[in-house]
């Protein structure tokens, strides 16, 4: 574009060297405004001319990128966020359920990594992400339980535990006083035999008298 405009301003001037107008005793005198005005709209397509070269020199070099910036930019948005890694292996994929996001390639996998590494670049929290993702998709994108849910798991286990040691103690003191409250019964039992014995003895020796 601005060779072009170059060119123009060129021919330009080239046309107005010719022009007859700058040579009076060429022309007529009946003549002489037409010069006049053809010399003007020559000036004026020069300036135009020239104001299109140096515009558009200015927007050729605007428009040119600057290698060494891009490179740095396109390094710094690829490189993880902080956390960003760490995230992805808590969560699973929505579409299968069966790899973690930074291993899984689908496309839902790979809008929710740039989600994630978009929303760590502007400073949201990972566990704000993970909140709102699991909001989202359901308990079941984490893929082990949260801290809060083994703590959860973790009491239910004591608690379990706990009654059931209660109830064995309480079946042991149960049973050991059974054994206490039956002690004297067996002893009133053996005096009863004892008693029967010798009476029977008594019998057979008048008998045998």
């Amino acid at each position: 574009m601005t060779l072009a405009c170059l060119a123009m301003i060129q021919r330009d001037h080239d046309g107005s060297a010719n022009d007859p107008a700058r040579f009076p005793h060429r022309v007529r005198k009946a003549s002489g405004s037409m010069g006049l005005r053809s010399r003007r709209s020559s000036r004026w397509r020069r300036v135009a001319a020239l104001a299109a070269a140096v515009a558009g020199m200015a927007l050729s070099g605007r428009a040119e990128p600057a290698p060494p910036s891009q490179a740095a930019s396109e390094l710094v948005d690829s490189t993880p966020a902080p956390g960003e890694r760490a995230l992805a292996a808590r969560l699973l994929a929505p579409c299968c359920w069966d790899q973690t996001l930074d291993v899984h390639e689908s496309e839902v996998a790979r809008d929710l990594r740039r989600e994630i590494h978009a929303r760590l670049r502007r400073g949201e929290a990972a566990d704000a992400i993970e909140q709102d993702l699991v909001a989202r998709y359901g308990e079941r994108l984490r893929a082990a339980p949260s801290s809060g849910t083994l703590g959860k798991v973790a009491l239910g286990l004591l608690l379990i535990i706990a009654a059931t040691f209660l109830g064995i103690f309480a079946l042991l003191r149960s049973w050991r006083s059974n054994v206490a409250q039956a002690a004297p019964s067996g002893g009133t039992l053996a005096a009863a035999r004892d008693e029967y014995d010798e009476r029977l003895d008594d019998e057979l020796r008048e008998r045998d008298a």
